[in-house]
Parts: C-alpha cells; structure tokens; sequence
C-alpha cells in the first residue's frame, strides 16, 4: 500500500518493471512505474529442466542426501533441492525423469508431480506410531530388568533391534546412493555397538533419544515451511505484461527474462526484477519486518 508522500512527490499509480532472472518475491508495490522481474526459479525450462515435490524430508541434511543421489546420475548437469519450498530442480541433457525418481526413492524419500495434489497428511499417530511403539518396550524392558535381569536384557536386545530397522534400512538406502557417512549409517554403527559390548538399555536409549530429536526437527521444519507457504500463498498468479505498448493479463508461469510487467499502486509484485523508470515504494513488511514502504529509483531491484 502507498503512503501519503510528505515531501510533496506525487506517487506514479502504476509501476513498469523488467524481468531478470532472480527469486520471486511477494513486495507489494506502493506505485506504479516500469519494473524488471523475473520468471520463478521453479518454472522448467523445456526439454532440459524438470521439477518435483519431495515428501519425506526433516532437515538441511535430508535435502543434500538427495541432491548427491541425483547429481550421481549420468547427464545430470545440475540438482538443487529448495528445502523451505520442498522441490527437486534438476537440468539435464536429456529426458532422466524416471532414472531421477528411481535414485530419489532407493534414497528414502518420494517425488511427486509439482501440478500434483498434495498429499493428505498423515495421522498424528501413524506418523509417531515408531517412536510411541520404542517408548512402550523401554519401559517395559526397564520394568523387567528389575524383576528379572536376563529377561530385562533380553527384552531391551528386542527394543534395540525394533528402534534399529527402520534408521538401518535408511542407513543401507543412503549407502546405496553414495552417502556412506550420514547421520543414519553412525546411529546404527553406535547401537550394534553397545549391543555387542553389552550395553543393552544404553543402546535403545540411543536409538530413542535418536528418533525424539528426529520428530522434533520434523515439527520445527514443518512449522518454517508452513510459514514460507503461507507468505508464497501472497503471490498473485497473474501479472500484467505490457508488450508493444499493449497491456495484457498473462499467468506468472508465463513470464521471462527481459519482459515488462505493469503493477498497480497497492498491488503485489508477481516475479523478481529491476525498476526501468521513476521512482516506486514498496512495502516489504513480509520479507524484512520493515514498518515504512521502501524507496526504489529506476535500475534498483
């Protein structure tokens, strides 16, 4: 939104703006003037670049783990995993849509069509059924042993080895893809450890411990994302692309380096760029935490 100018400038209603490549933003525009933007980074590029939604991943860690299984893949020249954003950008030589997904999934995590739905969500208790399940024999591993101490070890080895599946079957996934020392493949080395050396309840402690610290990196990852979606919802999904003089309504999708957009006094800008004339405020509450709107001359982005 535009404020009033106490200087006495007169604020232009329309702001023009050139496409560059860069990343999109969701500034709402406080005049109008001619402004360059970009076309999102998302957008493929025909015939060598492709995009998916991942599902699976809880932190930064998750994203290289699949950025080195696709990198590995013959005629792959670039992959890159927007984490806040969950997507796989991938350019390549040729069409390696089906060798991408496969190394994706032997890593442990699933692709899915950017147009695609997303995916209902999981119940809360199918999502921590492992953890809830881990939790339930430590205490009855814990209760045993103080009745029976053999019984007790038994009971904490079968503890151990229900918390270790899962992490090891990763742990080889990741092995398989190239990643030999993630965090996975170290937490079962360390468990098979102290079950051979007899540390029975240290070890499912381990693994507890493990799998508590992994749940909360999920919560606090979906809670930043929640937050990145909520802020890219703010980007419109058309933009007005002035060619020749002529004025018309395009999808953003549409949008490429070195076109002119038009944003009216008060509207949000669709993509990223470079103001070509005069001078326009922007309210950039949403990206810096800014309470007054911004001042761009011509040539600032």
């Amino acid at each position: 939104m535009s404020t009033p100018d106490t200087d006495g400038k007169k604020v232009p209603p329309f702001t023009s703006f050139r496409l560059a490549p860069a990343i999109q933003k969701a500034d709402s525009c406080c005049c109008e003037e001619h402004c360059a933007s970009s076309a999102p980074v998302s957008t493929a590029v025909a015939g060598t670049r492709y995009t998916w939604k991942i599902s699976g991943m809880d932190c930064a860690a998750c994203a290289r783990k699949v950025e080195n299984a696709v990198r590995q893949i013959r005629g792959v020249n670039q992959a890159q995993v927007l984490f806040a954003t969950e997507k796989l950008v991938v350019d390549a030589d040729a069409d390696l849509r089906a060798q991408i997904e496969r190394a994706v999934q032997k890593a442990g995590y699933t692709l899915r069509s950017e147009d695609s739905r997303d995916a209902a969500p999981e119940s809360r208790l199918k999502e921590n059924l492992p953890l809830i399940t881990l939790i339930i024999m430590m205490a009855i591993s814990w209760g045993l042993e103080q009745f029976n101490h053999p019984f007790g070890q038994l009971a904490f080895i079968v503890t151990t080895l229900v918390g270790l599946y899962p992490i090891a079957r990763q742990a080889l996934r990741l092995m398989k893809s190239g990643s030999w020392f993630a965090i996975e493949t170290l937490m079962s080395v360390a468990a098979i450890g102290a079950l051979f050396i007899g540390a029975t309840a240290e070890a499912a402690m381990v693994l507890l411990l493990f799998l508590i610290g992994e749940r909360l990196e999920g919560w606090a990852a979906s809670r930043a994302r929640k937050g990145v979606s909520a802020l890219m919802a703010l980007k419109p999904e058309t933009a007005t692309r002035l060619r020749d003089g002529v004025r018309e309504e395009v999808a953003i999708n549409t949008l490429r380096p070195g076109d002119i957009i038009e944003v009216a006094a008060g509207g949000r800008l669709p993509a990223d760029g470079k103001l070509v004339s005069g001078v326009a405020r922007f309210d950039a509450r949403a990206l810096r935490g800014e309470a007054l709107p911004v001042e761009r001359a011509a040539g600032a982005g």
